[in-house]
Parts: structure tokens; sequence; C-alpha cells
């Protein structure tokens, strides 16, 4: 044993001054059988010996690996380098949505045949985020996003024979926190609002400056307040129409497992008078999109809009936890629009293509004008194992908010819908969920349009990073 220690202690000497372990593997096979021809060493001294001098092999190469390493790490501590301040600053985000899509229509539109067709879709959305906290106090944020460039739905259909998909500008905006209670916040941002899907889609991203206030008045009672002055249109000749948004709310918390929010918000639509007749057809406008989810957009004869939004709503939430085995919410929503005025749009309206005001007759004298939401939730949502569902009712009238926010996806977009939603979310890790959605909806009032039931099931696995 000593005489094979030795051996390998020799040997080993020689690696370290000439090179290697890999280098000189060739050459000590070749050194030890000409020890075993001489005598020096049995055969199974040799096996003994090379088995030695592989693990010796391996222990030299660590430490060689691990020198080398620090060595790096020293050198870029006294060359100076390091990573420039302002990318600690950043956080980069992201989430990736694959989807199948199926609805199942029925539809009868006056004066023709029944219809029937079910639709069929592959469908993904992308989005990639940035956040930078520029100063203490501000914050600079960017995100892109797939889809079609509509303000309420960034899915992409897989179609066009494998073409190309766009990116968007979904978010660009500057935040600025003046006070431990006041936000200020321009560009194209979140939504802001407390408020449900009945209103606004979560996919729509405002445009303009909002501002958001909290106030803590107790420990469990606070105060909150968003406003909003948003850009709808730029047009190039008249006043620029833009929305002006009122909320005041409390957050109240009567027991440490219990939280209910209120909010009370008025929405007034302003200049849409300056929006002139144009092509009804084009849905990628403001009064283009409306019309064709079920608001008819009415005109005088001077080709002035008639139409009128001035809505409040009301929302409430109420968060329980510890109480059953997961937590639960209830939540509802109402929203008046007290501007619409159907018999207005008869009396004063002209004929234009594709809007009649005459068609509007069918309604009598309900102006259709009022929403309302109930829903619950129950579960978590936060790591693998994970499960969350959820559940509402709506019914959302003709006229009671613009159908160009309104949640895209139930009865196909726009207003003049009521029905189910429903969606159960597993999670299948930190990072990956498995999602269900199902809508059993049909028209509110067929009366003017005909009858349109759609049923939609959603099969979704989100990656989030």
């Amino acid at each position: 044993m000593k005489k094979i220690s030795l051996i390998v202690f020799i040997i080993t000497g020689l690696l370290i001054t000439f090179g290697s372990t890999q280098s000189w593997a060739g050459e000590v096979d070749i050194l030890v059988n000409k020890l075993v021809e001489k005598g020096v060493l049995s055969h199974s001294d040799a096996q003994q010996l090379l088995d030695e001098m592989q693990k010796e092999g391996v222990r030299q190469e660590a430490e060689i690996k691990e020198v080398a390493t620090e060595a790096a790490k020293e050198e870029i501590k006294t060359s100076g380098l390091k990573l420039p301040t302002w990318a600690d600053k950043i956080d980069f985000y992201g989430d990736l949505r694959l989807r199948h899509d199926t609805q199942w229509i029925d539809q009868k539109k006056p004066g023709k045949d029944t219809d029937k067709y079910n639709r069929n879709r592959e469908r993904f959305r992308l989005r990639l985020g940035m956040k930078a906290k520029t100063t203490e106090t501000t914050e600079v944020g960017v995100r892109i996003a797939s889809g079609s460039g509509y303000q309420n739905t960034t899915n992409q259909s897989c179609d066009g024979h494998a073409r190309g998909k766009q990116i968007w500008i979904d978010r660009a905006y500057a935040s600025w926190k003046a006070t431990d209670y006041l936000k200020i916040t321009g560009g194209k941002q979140k939504n802001p609002l407390f408020t449900t899907p009945l209103v606004w889609d979560p996919d729509v991203n405002p445009e303009g400056v909002s501002e958001t206030l909290k106030f803590d008045i107790t420990e469990r009672v606070g105060l909150f307040a968003n406003l909003g002055q948003y850009f709808v249109e730029e047009l190039s000749t008249n006043t620029d129409p833009t929305l002006l948004a009122f909320q005041l709310g409390t957050a109240i918390k009567p027991a440490d497992t219990m939280k209910f929010e209120f909010g009370v918000t008025y929405y007034n639509f302003l200049d849409l008078d300056d929006i002139e007749y144009d092509d009804l057809t084009d849905k990628t406008e403001f009064i283009g999109y409306n019309n064709k989810h079920s608001q008819q957009m009415v005109f005088k004869s001077d080709g002035e809009l008639l139409n009128k939004f001035e809505c409040w709503e009301l929302a409430a939430k109420l968060k329980v936890k510890d109480v059953l085995p997961v937590p639960f919410s209830i939540y509802a929503n109402y929203i008046v629009n007290t501007a619409a005025d159907i018999d207005e749009l008869i009396d004063k309206g002209a004929v234009f293509p594709n809007s009649d005001p005459a068609d509007l007759e069918a309604y009598g004298s309900d102006d259709r004008d009022t929403g309302w939401l109930v829903g619950l939730s129950l579960g978590n949502k936060k790591k693998k194992g994970d499960w969350y569902a959820k559940y509402h009712y709506q019914e959302l009238e003709d006229y009671a908010f613009p159908a160009v926010f309104v949640d895209s996806d139930f009865h196909g977009g726009g207003t003049n819908n009521k029905g189910h939603y429903m969606q159960l979310r597993y999670y299948l890790m930190d990072n990956i969920q498995a999602r269900a959605s199902g809508f059993l909806t049909k028209r509110e009032d067929d009366s003017k349009d005909g009858k349109k039931d759609e049923d939609r099931i959603q099969l979704d696995l989100v990656f989030t990073f």
C-alpha cells in the first residue's frame, strides 16, 4: 500500500507540473503497464493504482475549477466591473396563454332563417413587460402584447397558414408617487378603477392621466379615490372626445378575516357629438365598434352623433378568509346611463346607412340604459396545488355603457346580453395554471335584433414568468 501511495504521489506531482489529468490519461496507462512488465507492480496492484489515480484526477480537476472560479471573481472585483445601478431597478415580467376556444351559436335575425353553427379556434396571448424605478418616487412601465389591436382583447388566433403575428404597445406609462397617499400616472396605463368586467374588459388599458388617492382613517377604515381624464378619439377638425371618470370608495375591515370594499363612479363622455357620421362598418372606430356590437349609433341630418353616455356605477366586494378552508369573495356591480334616451334618438335621428332610428321603436319607451352583475369566487391563486373558482351572472342592456370597452368574450362582446360565466383554475406549478371557462349567454332583449344564444368554452394553459 505504501508503494502504491508513493507511486500515486510521484505521478500526481508530474501531472500538476506538466498538465491536466485529461491530457496525461493515456501516458499514465502506458507508465503503469511498463511497471507491471518490469515486475515492479502486480496486476492487482496496477488496477488499484489506476483506481487511485482516477479518484485523484477528479479531485484535482475540481480544485482547478474552484481556483479558476475564485480567480475570475477576484479579477472582476479588482477590475472594477459591475452592473450599472439602473439595472437593479428594472423588473421584467410576462405571460403566455395557450387557448382552445369553442362557440356554439344559435341565432335568428328578423326576417331570416335560424342559423346554427359552431366555431373552433386555437389561440394564444403573449405579453412581455418591463417596469423601472427611475427614482424613489417615479416609475416607467412598458408592456407589449399580441392580438389584433383591439382595445379589449389581446388574443391572437392561429390562422393565416403560419404567417407572422403582430405585437402591439399594450402599456406605456410613467407614474409619480407625489405623497404617501397620492399617485399620478400618465400614458397608456392599467385601469385603476374598482370595477368588474360588466363595465370594463380587463384587457382595456385607458390612455390619458389618472390620479389615485388612498387614506387610512383608522386601522380598519380607509378611503380611496380614483380620477381619470382619458382620450376616446383624436379628431382633426373638432374637439377631441374624452372620458372624465370620478370614483370615490371605502375599504373597511370589520375583522382580521374580513374586508369590504365599496365604490361609486361617475363617467362623463364629453364631446361625442363632435364625432361626425362615417362608415359604421369600420369596427376599429369608436362608433363603428359600438354600432356592430348592439349599440345603434344614430345621427342628426347634419351628421352629428346623438348617442350620449353619462353613467353611474356602483361596485361592492366582500372578501373573507380563515372561515372556510379557502378564502372566498362575493361581489356585485350596477351601471346606469342617465343620458340614454331612445325617444330622442328616434325623434331627432336621420336615416343613414346601417343606422335607421326607426329600428329602435321595437324597444318601445325602454331606454335600455342599465346593467347589473353578481358573483362569487372561492380558492387561492398563489402556488402549486392551489385551485380557484369563480362564477357570476349578469344582464347588460344596449346603452348602459359603451360597447367598445366591455368584456369581449361574454356573448361575443358588446352589450344587450345576459347569462352565466364560470371559471375553474388549478395551479400545476407555481407559475403554470390550467383553466377552464364557460359561458351560457343570450340576448337580454331580442325584440330589435332577433334571437342570439351563445354558449362558449375556453380551455387554457397559462405560463407566467
